[in-house]
């Protein structure tokens, strides 16, 4: 329930001086598209949403392809939506999604997708479920399908708070310690002997992935996680992977442990055959904490593509930090009120442009800036300096099907009057949509400035350079960025 918590975007409801409660709701759905009289395509979707109030919503969602002959199909993007109770825990539901991205030739065009939909969710307890009728398409491309979708939300709480805290302002609370990490991570897939590319030839080429984990405990010993990849060279440049799976904890020491995960997602793209899309992974993991927000970790596992050609023995390292963060109990609380302090993050809500270039695109006939949506999330070591999970994709400029995933560190400096430097350096994978992206090593110095418009308000715009490290792209950029500014609470 947890899962996405670190990765809110709030929209308070103020209940306190101190504490901001926001309602939210994690949505997965399915739908079918007819893209041809002789082809159909699955799509999974999941957003993360916000509710303000009963009737409006808003947050993030990305889609990917888990059934038909598309695998690494994906979009990524932005949702609003409203209801209406009409009797009894039945709602009207409808809303929009914008986003961009594609993949596998599925006839996206230029990237830009739009799903309007309608219909009808029956609430129970902190679940809903439900049935609407959506609209996608993707006006510069061939996909334009009407179809049934079904719907299933999990609602939940998440607190947020000002940057300074007193102990005795949490006194009239009740509070419950979860812990959660987030880790970079470093995979090889090494290819069983018969393993496919999309053309039906052998794939020989052990695969380099680096990506994103983050995880927290739902009880004692089971963890719910999240998990996202891109690959970096050769056959697979251009492929990616996102997974949700669950997680055995038994310790070891005080600072060890052993996990055994399993996890289930949509993956695809480059010349990995992963068929419709849909894969599984299972591992066992080995991690170590020398310091108490450190994490160090290895692992082993094998993944499976449940209806493609590919299939692979895999090693995983990974490193990042761990926390332990609040949130609201119905029990007594048996927190210790002068151990609580704050964790601040920014959220980034993005436009990129790569300006156009001779080494941009790998289309002569293409002769457009690419624009990009994304998303950027910061996690600050101190005041100023953060490091940044990025990702995002192309919707407008001929690349539709290009998709990137960046690790950054940055630095913010205030100046005066609201404004403050930014310099930033990012590093990660970035391949489809005939982008000029080489083995898939993509890296991004910018500069810019923020201006606060509030406290938790920012508007930014950085200028730079993104540089195919073994491939041709090297292209201006400019990255015009609304942020928003918030602090969990976390446990010293």
């Amino acid at each position: 329930m947890k899962l996405l918590l670190a990765f809110s975007l709030p929209f308070s409801l103020l209940i306190g001086d101190t504490i901001n409660v926001e309602k939210a709701s994690v949505r997965v759905s399915f739908e079918n598209i007819k893209l041809s009289d002789t082809e159909d395509m699955g799509l999974m979707g999941l957003n993360y949403l916000l509710e303000p109030n009963d009737n409006f919503y808003y947050g993030l969602g990305a889609y990917g392809a888990v059934s038909g002959e598309r695998g690494g199909f994906f979009v990524g993007g932005f949702s609003a939506g409203l209801k209406y109770e009409i009797y009894k825990s039945v709602y009207l539901d409808g809303g929009l999604f914008v986003g961009g991205g594609g993949g596998a030739s599925a006839g996206q065009g230029g990237g830009l997708m739009l799903k309007a939909y309608a219909g009808a969710l029956y609430t129970f307890e902190n679940h809903s479920l439900g049935l609407n009728y959506s609209k996608i398409t993707f006006p510069n491309g061939e996909i334009n399908g009407n179809q049934i979708a079904l719907v299933a939300d999990m609602k939940f709480d998440a607190i947020f708070v000002d940057s300074t805290v007193n102990a005795d302002d949490f006194k009239k609370y009740n509070f419950s310690n979860k812990k959660d990490y987030v880790v970079a991570t470093y995979q090889n897939y090494f290819p069983k002997s018969d393993a496919l590319t999309r053309e039906g030839m052998p794939l020989t080429q052990t695969m380099k992935l680096i990506g994103v984990e983050y995880g927290a405990n739902v009880s004692e010993n089971f963890i719910a996680y999240f998990e996202s990849a891109g690959a970096m060279g050769g056959q697979s440049t251009g492929y990616m992977e996102v997974l949700g799976g669950m997680g055995y904890t038994t310790y070891v020491t005080s600072n060890s442990k052993v996990q055994t995960k399993i996890s289930l997602g949509a993956a695809g793209g480059g010349e990995v055959d992963t068929g419709g899309g849909s894969i599984g992974k299972a591992s066992l993991n080995f991690d170590l904490n020398p310091v108490k927000n450190l994490n160090i970790g290895l692992g082993i596992g094998y993944f499976h593509a449940i209806e493609g050609g590919f299939d692979a023995t895999f090693t995983k390292i990974n490193l990042g930090v761990n926390t332990d963060f609040l949130s609201i109990s119905d029990s007594k609380s048996n927190v210790l009120f002068d151990s609580i302090s704050t964790q601040k993050f920014n959220i980034r809500f993005s436009n990129q442009t790569y300006l156009y270039s001779d080494s941009l695109s790998a289309n002569a006939q293409n002769a457009s800036d690419v624009q990009l949506l994304g998303m950027k999330i910061d996690w600050f070591m101190t005041e100023g300096a953060y490091v940044s999970g990025q990702a995002f994709g192309a919707y407008k400029g001929g690349a539709g099907g290009y998709a990137a995933g960046l690790f950054g560190v940055g630095y913010i400096q205030p100046i005066a009057y609201n404004f403050s430097a930014v310099a930033e350096v990012a590093f990660g994978a970035g391949g489809g949509g005939s982008v000029q992206s080489g083995g898939g090593n993509v890296f991004e110095p910018m500069l810019g400035a923020m201006y606060d418009m509030t406290k938790n308000m920012s508007i930014e715009i950085m200028c730079g350079k993104v540089i195919a490290i073994n491939g041709e792209l090297n292209a201006n950029a400019i990255d015009f960025s609304f942020a928003y500014k918030f602090n969990k609470l976390i446990i010293k």
